[in-house]
């Protein structure tokens, strides 16, 4: 059986939708569980409508604490063989839990291919695939460069996950704000010895516009990204791929982001500008202290863009 974690947070209006999803899914041997972090939209009421005859679930409540705890309730609440994630405000297909049992049989860890959509204009903006494959590890690491540039590595919605291998190893989401995803698919990679891959599309990741936590700015943004990106070398270096061009390339688009907050705070006009421009430029002597960005290796648009953060010309956009 397969349990299916939904992390719940103010997203109520999204749950009709997503509870039709799981009635229409070709699957049957799964669970849902519904963890409600402090929500104050009463998702409970829309969760007390389901039919029982459809769908097995639970509900979970909990004090606020963030999603990552969300999740780990939920695994500690598994009683299935083998862990999915979902968020409300997403899509899966009909053949979601199907296709995840399909190719998690063989594999320590399953992964699926997604699209990534425009919601206020429901179209595809990226599509995310890779080709029917099981890899033994060593397969796994010589192709990790490219898997991690295709984006299927760093989210926990388009994989499966063996639950034995994570409560046997205590492996549990961190409490950082941001990228808790990347972090902990990064520490399962360190516990597996197989992987299978599916061109197969189950899921829907809906991009939402302005005013959503994703286009928020707190200020510790740089902090998890940096923490993230220490932990990646780390895993390169120890399994011997270390791939300068791969981590060159992230660790500048680390840098795009904080430079676009910057500048999104600046055309707002909001208060968190001065505080968010300072913090880039003490991020700046962090990038020269590391030298982990090689130049020459960034392709020629990103090469300009990031010359143009490093360098003073920064000051003529932010």
């Amino acid at each position: 059986m397969i349990t299916v974690v939904v992390p719940i947070y103010n997203n109520a209006r999204f749950l009709d939708s997503l509870i039709r999803q799981f009635y229409q899914q070709t699957a049957s041997d799964f669970e849902v569980v519904f963890v409600d972090d402090g929500s104050t939209d009463n998702p409970q009421k829309i969760i007390n409508q389901i039919d029982d005859d459809k769908l097995i679930y639970r509900y979970i409540r909990q004090n606020n604490q963030g999603v990552g705890a969300a999740r780990n309730t939920g695994i500690d609440q598994a009683q299935g063989q083998y862990l999915m994630f979902v968020d409300p405000d997403d899509q899966i297909m009909p053949n979601f839990v199907a296709e995840g049992a399909n190719v998690i049989k063989k594999a320590d860890l399953g992964i699926m291919s997604f699209d990534l959509i425009d919601a206020q204009q429901n179209q595809l903006i990226s599509h995310h695939q890779w080709k029917n494959v099981e890899y033994q590890y060593s397969d796994f690491l010589k192709n990790f460069s490219s898997l991690y540039n295709s984006e299927l590595l760093f989210s926990v919605f388009n994989k499966v996950y063996d639950a034995k291998i994570l409560k046997r190893q205590q492996l549990r989401f961190s409490k950082l704000r941001m990228g808790e995803d990347f972090l902990f698919n990064m520490q399962y990679f360190d516990l597996i010895d197989s992987v299978s891959l599916t061109d197969v599309v189950t899921y829907r990741y809906m991009i939402y516009g302005e005013g959503t936590a994703t286009t928020s700015f707190h200020g510790d943004e740089f902090d998890c990204s940096y923490n993230n990106q220490q932990y990646l070398i780390d895993f390169l270096n120890r399994h011997n791929v270390y791939d300068e061009k791969l981590v060159s390339l992230h660790w500048s688009l680390i840098l795009a982001y904080r430079f676009a907050d910057v500048r999104k705070l600046k055309r707002r006009g909001s208060k968190e500008y001065h505080f968010a421009r300072s913090q880039f430029l003490e991020i700046l002597t962090i990038f020269k202290k590391e030298r982990l960005v090689k130049v020459m290796l960034l392709p020629p648009v990103r090469m300009m863009k990031y010359l143009v953060m490093v360098t003073k010309l920064n000051r003529v956009f932010i």
